[in-house]
């Protein structure tokens, strides 16, 4: 940790995109919420990741043990112990056998203006000696006033919302304040959704009243900002298909697209995951599979046999994966429909690839009522879309209406069916592209473009020594 001039951050990424640039010193923030909803672990990621940037941070607790609060941060990846024994952090904890004055006595004989950030836990001690003392409470709203002009930095005050009321009882200090967080937490089909109300930030036009937080071990707290945008962008860049058959009913695609892909909920189309590994290929792109149905392995399995069932050797199998295809299996029945949009869109942030298959995308969509699920899709999609990413949903046909629905979002629809006739059963595939005529392609067809998607692959190896 090193000494840097003072430029203030709260250190948690969704909240400094929503208010970090409008936090100009001084400045005070108010976290309320009731007891369990993260109000200590916000403010001391806050405390922490200033210290981490040179800037001393004071945490002044009326209740809060130090060596409990240590223990509990470390799990959650903020060694606070660390930043104190580098000079970054103070932790003090005052008596609450005084009375206000010698509480704010205490207080100010520890600030100085080398602190840039102070942390004050919790406030509701204080309130309640002075619960009908209003000419008191006057007096500590510009003590804590004054606290934030000393130090030019800034002032992070905990507030307890008691169990059944949605409010806190500041008086004057919440119109002193330059900012209202209120912490929540609620059951969601079964899960523990935790939100944060932004209930006032001066000088800041927020759009978004309330985002999704979460809070894990290893990661702290997070802030997600949900995918909504008021406009949908155009496509981004021409990508070329990998077969004749979809030059001709397709010409091309964009980044920017949404694929849907379905097919009869007793078969699994893999071949269509071969083709989009040529079309990764061609483009040198990052395909990312995210299953619904199947663990990693059985994925990756799958891919690597139809590969090495086409003449592909196993040991250029393996570089083409490494090289192109991440695997990711999620349950949707772990999550609300919410988090499942927040663990899906992390994974993709920090893998950052150019293609997204959701496979067995037909399970969410039983997860949660329709109305939900199709605010979520979109939203989620057009955030997509906006980032440039090639969006490939490959799903089994359940239901009308579910095949309906994300028909409604996708750019282009492939759709398998099967027809048997004594014993002889052959398939066929709608194909559309928007703006264009549909057809129907028939099993011959549909067998030349994966041959030719495989005899590209096949070829990239050859003109490609580094792949053999």
């Amino acid at each position: 940790m090193s000494k840097s001039s003072k430029s203030l951050e709260l250190g948690i990424e969704g909240l400094d995109k929503l208010l970090g640039s409008f936090i100009s010193p001084p400045y005070s923030i108010v976290i309320a919420g009731h007891p369990g909803s993260g109000k200590t672990t916000m403010a001391s990621t806050i405390c922490y990741s200033n210290a981490l940037k040179g800037h001393k941070c004071l945490y002044i607790s009326l209740q809060e043990d130090k060596e409990k609060l240590y223990e509990y941060m470390s799990k959650l990846g903020l060694n606070l112990r660390e930043a104190e024994s580098g000079g970054f952090l103070k932790f003090i904890k005052i008596p609450m056998s005084l009375d206000i004055e010698g509480v704010a006595e205490t207080i100010s004989k520890f600030v100085s203006e080398e602190h840039t950030v102070v942390v004050i836990d919790s406030l509701n001690p204080l309130l309640d000696i002075l619960e009908k003392n209003i000419e008191k409470r006057s007096w500590l709203q510009n003590f804590f006033y004054t606290i934030s002009r000393l130090i030019n930095g800034l002032l992070i005050l905990i507030a307890e919302i008691p169990y059944g009321s949605q409010t806190v009882e500041l008086g004057s200090i919440e119109f002193v304040s330059d900012a209202i967080l209120i912490l929540k937490h609620r059951i969601d089909e079964g899960f523990l959704v935790r939100t944060l109300e932004i209930r006032k930030a001066r000088g800041a036009p927020i759009l978004l009243a309330e985002v999704p937080f979460s809070i894990s071990e290893g990661r702290g707290i997070e802030v997600w900002i949900p995918p909504i945008l008021e406009e949908i962008n155009e496509v981004g860049k021409q990508i070329e298909v990998p077969c004749n058959l979809l030059r001709k009913t397709l010409a091309h695609i964009h980044k920017g697209m949404v694929v849907n892909i379905t097919y009869q909920p007793d078969t699994d189309y893999v071949d269509s995951i071969l083709v989009l590994l040529s079309l990764a290929i061609k483009e040198n792109l990052k395909l990312l599979l995210i299953s619904y149905r199947y663990p990693p392995m059985s994925m990756q399995e799958a891919l690597r046999n139809k590969l090495i069932n086409k003449g592909v050797s196993k040991d250029q199998v393996e570089k083409l994966i490494n090289d192109h295809v991440i695997f990711k299996s999620i349950n949707p029945f772990s999550y609300s429909v919410s988090q499942l949009v927040i663990r899906e869109l992390s994974i993709i942030e920090k893998l950052n690839p150019d293609i997204i298959v959701f496979h067995g995308v037909e399970i969410p969509r039983h997860t949660t009522d329709i109305n939900t699920h199709i605010r979520e899709l979109y939203n989620q999609m057009i955030y997509l879309k906006k980032l440039g990413k090639i969006i490939v949903r490959i799903g089994a046909y359940t239901d009308d209406l579910s095949y309906n629905l994300e028909s409604r979002i996708a750019d282009v629809i492939i759709r398998f069916w099967y027809e048997g006739l004594e014993g002889d059963v052959r398939y066929k595939a709608y194909i559309w592209r928007r703006f264009r005529n549909p057809y129907i392609a028939t099993q011959e067809e549909l067998q030349e473009c994966v041959e030719e998607a495989t005899d590209f692959i096949r070829k990239s190896l050859t003109a490609n020594p580094s792949n053999q």
